[in-house]
């Protein structure tokens, strides 16, 4: 962190509507800490403090931040860089801009603003800062696809450091996750400086007995304190909290497990963002998705989230893709296309999937609803039945 700024203060404003997650808007999770905390780490990594401006003029230049809007610490800088005499609202150029669009849902509001000193800060000043652009400095990530399931047969997917995303419907907290993820391990794995990147990677590449930047790349991870991972269990390229458990035979890739979030053994869990007390249990599959606080996830899930509390038990499927057509997703009394035509569920908090229910990509289930798949479970077998049969609402028929 650099010395404290006196030019530059920082606060945060209201986000237009409240979100259907629990909490208030800063206690999402956003990578290994509550999006409040990640917001107020990025503001002082340049010695910008967080001062309510109160009501009269101000004398200095004020960052204002959207209370539900993911901002790194590289889009401060670049803020900085430029903040003089006239007020301005961050927009992202390239195509990480036009990705930023889509996971908006239609939020045309500013997340990330400055204002020049002088003057109130109101709602109106704040909403009326003329849009600037900044080059995100993208790089592409090709991901190879089904062109049977998806239409395509390569997904081009632009990420930059210099991330400005909103969170407050529960898909735009998951992309701000998953387009965080890539830097934040970079950052906390790697290094920052190039003799930490250099000693950290030559010690991979010595565990790795390979110079293979894939197997260097597995081998690096950040442990907190009071880790305990089974002997048995893959656990490649993580960035791992204090008192982390990992069971026999799980695989977790590319994730972030804060305090206290466990995986069982034989779950698998790759490229998703576990909150504190998150449990992954024994033979579940996560992949690319979020689980809040003491949320518990025993079924098969890919691009979801689960709210505080929330649990799915072994045997749910929580679907991710709408054959022949994009999922859509429920933004207020809109349907509106998800972004990349993709999407899984969110389960609100302390809502159960129950054994067996299968539901389908972009629902968002109601906090504290218990769901039970009564039409899948066999309660009555008639007597006489032979050959093929199949179950409806709780009986075996033949076919």
């Amino acid at each position: 962190m650099v010395g404290r700024r006196d030019d530059v203060r920082a606060w945060r404003f209201p986000a237009p509507e409240p979100s259907r997650l629990a909490g208030d808007p800063g206690s999402v999770p956003w990578l290994s800490l509550p999006l409040a905390e990640q917001q107020e780490r990025a503001l002082l990594e340049f010695g910008v403090a967080l001062a309510d401006p109160g009501e009269g003029p101000c004398d200095k230049g004020y960052i204002l931040l959207r209370e539900d809007a993911a901002v790194g610490p590289v889009a401060v800088q670049d803020l900085l860089a430029v903040a003089g005499e006239e007020d301005f609202a961050w927009k992202t150029g390239g195509r990480c801009g036009a990705l930023a669009e889509e996971i908006a849902l239609g939020d045309a509001g500013p997340l990330l603003v400055y204002l020049a000193p002088g003057g109130a800060i109101t709602p109106e000043r704040i909403a009326a800062a003329p849009a600037r652009e900044f080059d995100p400095q993208e790089r592409m990530l090709e991901l190879p696809l089904s062109r049977a399931q998806f239409g395509i047969d390569l997904l081009e997917l632009p990420l930059t450091e210099r991330l400005v995303l909103p969170t407050g419907h529960w898909n735009q907290l998951l992309w701000a996750n998953l387009l965080g993820m890539p830097s934040f391990l970079w950052r906390g794995l790697a290094g920052r400086n190039f003799v930490e990147i250099g000693w950290r990677a030559a010690w991979a590449a010595v565990r790795a007995m390979s110079i293979s930047p894939m197997r260097i790349g597995a081998q690096l991870g950040r442990k907190g304190k009071g880790c305990r991972i089974h002997p048995s269990a893959v656990v490649e390229g993580c960035w791992l909290g204090d008192g982390v458990e990992i069971g026999a035979n799980a695989v977790v890739r590319g994730s972030v497990l804060a305090d206290g979030a466990a995986v069982e053994d034989l779950a698998m869990v790759e490229f998703s963002v576990l909150a504190p007390a998150a449990r992954v249990q024994r033979q579940a599959m996560l992949k690319f998705s979020v689980l809040r606080q003491r949320a518990a996830h025993a079924g098969i899930m890919q691009l979801g989230v689960l709210d505080r509390g929330a649990a799915v038990k072994s045997g749910a499927w929580l679907m991710d893709m709408a054959f022949g057509q994009h999922v859509k997703l429920k933004v207020g009394d809109r349907l509106v296309p998800a972004p990349l035509g993709m999407a899984g569920v969110c389960v609100g908090e302390d809502a159960l999937v129950g054994v067996g229910v299968k539901v389908a990509g972009g629902r968002f289930l109601t906090p504290g609803l218990q769901i039970t798949a009564d039409a899948d479970i066999l309660v009555r077998i008639p007597e006489g039945l032979t050959g093929r049969v199949v179950v409806r609402r709780g009986t075996l028929e033949a076919l």
